[in-house]
């Protein structure tokens, strides 16, 4: 079967499975995402191509079970579980009435439309995506209050490199709310499921609960079913993974736990890894400890829990501090802790812990967009351009400090293709008269660069090791253009694997002005500083900066 033909069978059926349901008309948006992120999530993108076309190229697969995480692989696991978010859920109610109605044709394409930004998405990745479980309207039978999850397929195009992402949305409308605060109290599963442990109700029912008096599948069947109808058409093995973030993490943490216990159901799909971000505590002890005993087969990925420093939702649901729980929630993996400031650190397992209540903190590190510059910083050691919330508080003792750090801070725009194509010998001047200091503190670094009667004041974030100021040279074609002028500057270092050079790419209205080329002190594989410069007259500089930077 041609690979557009399961697509559409697979739409057709969610489709008819809606339309079987009495469904709880009450879209709200109560996203995650902050104001902004839907049209956030196409910028990170175009600013973070390395990382998507690596993971993409691995399948986001790290390797068996005990191979070394992978940040790029996590990375594009994260923006699978962002766009999630995306789904418009006043298209899908209007495709369940244009069903009903008769017009199939109609509501196909209004399913279809529901998921224009998740596809247009997933178009710049080369990947597609598909629907599996559209339930968001819905409650499972037996239940008033809960929800049913919302997920779908990312699927490679790469006929040579096939895998298939399966992704969850995580808290994103009123009912899913209730979804979370009913996770306190928990069920026993079956047998049969996620080893017979107890597993948060909030969690448990809408994944593996039936939704009408239909003969349909419950979400985790409908899943394990899109598997084995997409890798159908496959000439080699798939490799799926599964990723979620915050509501959606649980989801995926269940639908991963119940794939392992029973398998993909086909041989031409394997098991590959899990990717969650922000999850809640998915059970009790009596489920963690049995999946840790699985985890360690060989045969399947690993199990990855993102954690980003300050995420209080990590910590929830927790046992009461008295009495002491026998059988407390825990987590079932150890985390890795991401933060806008330090490289990922693995944490510590909770398995044989019991983990009790704590005071809430600020919900802000929980959010979608803190989660991305936090993995930006992961895997490339800086934070993304475009934003201007950096968490940084400067204390300057003198007039013009603080503009210029709000200039640093505030997103420049990246533009190293530019510094590719910079030749030295196109500019008319180059001056060895020359000034140079730098100091970084905490992230953030500030300058100045003196040239004859000209001043350049830098004020960037990242850091500029290694840097011999006494050897720096200024090219450009004229100094009195760069006058008054408030620029983009971008720091990288050059030559070979081990560069002995570095320079800064003064850049302006799109076109390269200057360049600042030095020698380094010591050789170093990667400088990433980016920023801004505003330049004046030396006799203008009267001021010096001075002062300290604290996270706030």
């Amino acid at each position: 079967m041609d690979s557009s033909d399961v697509y559409k069978k697979i739409r057709q059926s969610h489709l008819e499975e809606l339309a079987e349901l009495d469904l709880v008309n009450e879209p709200v948006p109560m996203s995650l995402m902050r104001r902004g992120d839907s049209n956030d999530l196409f910028q990170w993108t175009k600013d973070s191509q390395a990382q998507i076309q690596a993971g993409i190229a691995n399948r986001v697969f790290g390797g068996n079970t005990n191979s070394p995480i992978d940040f790029n692989n996590v990375f594009m696991a994260f923006m699978e579980s962002a766009a999630m978010y995306l789904r418009d859920e006043s298209l899908v109610m209007k495709a369940v009435e244009t069903f009903r109605e008769g017009d199939t044709h109609g509501a196909l394409r209004l399913l279809e439309q529901s998921t224009t930004a998740i596809d247009e998405l997933a178009e710049l990745w080369g990947l597609k995506f598909i629907v599996i479980c559209d339930l968001l309207e819905k409650h499972p039978d037996g239940h008033r209050i809960i929800v049913g999850p919302y997920c779908g397929a990312f699927v490679s195009k790469d006929l040579n490199n096939p895998s298939i992402g399966i992704a969850f949305k995580g808290t994103g409308v009123r009912a899913e709310w209730m979804n979370d605060l009913y996770a306190v109290g928990t069920i026993r599963a079956p047998e049969e499921f996620l080893f017979g442990g107890q597993i948060s109700r909030g969690f448990y029912y809408p994944l593996f609960s039936t939704y009408s008096s239909q003969p349909f599948s419950e979400p985790f069947a409908l899943v394990k079913k899109a598997i084995q109808s997409i890798s159908s058409s496959a000439s080699k093995t798939v490799i799926t993974h599964v990723t979620g973030h915050s509501l959606g993490a649980v989801y995926a943490s269940l639908c991963y736990t119940q794939l392992r216990i029973e398998g993909t159901g086909t041989e031409k799909a394997d098991l590959g890894d899990l990717y969650t971000f922000g999850s809640p505590r998915v059970g009790r002890r009596d489920f963690a400890s049995p999946l840790e005993v699985a985890m360690t087969a060989a045969t399947c990925g690993s199990a990855w829990r993102i954690v980003n420093q300050g995420d209080y939702v990590t910590k929830v649901p927790a046992s009461a501090p008295w009495p002491i729980s026998r059988d407390p929630f825990i987590h079932v993996d150890a985390p890795y802790i991401v933060s806008q400031n330090a490289k990922p650190m693995p944490g510590p397992s909770e398995i044989g812990t019991y983990p009790r209540r704590t005071l809430p903190t600020p919900w802000k590190p929980h959010g979608v967009g803190e989660y991305y510059k936090s993995l930006t910083f992961a895997t490339t050691g800086r934070l993304p351009s475009g934003y201007d919330d950096l968490g940084l508080q400067m204390a300057v003792g003198a007039p013009g400090g603080i503009e210029y750090f709000k200039a640093a801070a505030s997103g420049c725009v990246d533009h190293r293709h530019l510094v590719e194509s910079v030749k030295l010998q196109d500019f008319a001047v180059a001056s060895t008269q020359c000034a140079f200091s730098i100091d970084s503190v905490d992230r953030c670094a500030l300058g100045t660069l003196q040239v004859g009667p000209l001043v350049g004041e830098i004020a960037a974030r990242g850091d500029a090791p290694g840097i011999d100021p006494e050897s720096v040279t200024l090219h450009c074609n004229s100094l009195k253009a760069l006058y008054g002028v408030n620029t983009q500057c971008v720091m990288r270092a050059t030559g070979d694997a081990n560069p002995k050079e570095a320079s800064i790419v003064f850049i302006a209205d799109g076109v390269v002005v200057a360049v600042a080329v030095f020698a380094m002190k010591s050789e170093v594989k990667e400088i990433c500083l980016d920023g801004t410069c505003a330049w004046e007259y030396a006799f203008f500089h009267t001021h010096t900066l001075c002062g300290s930077y604290a996270d706030i």
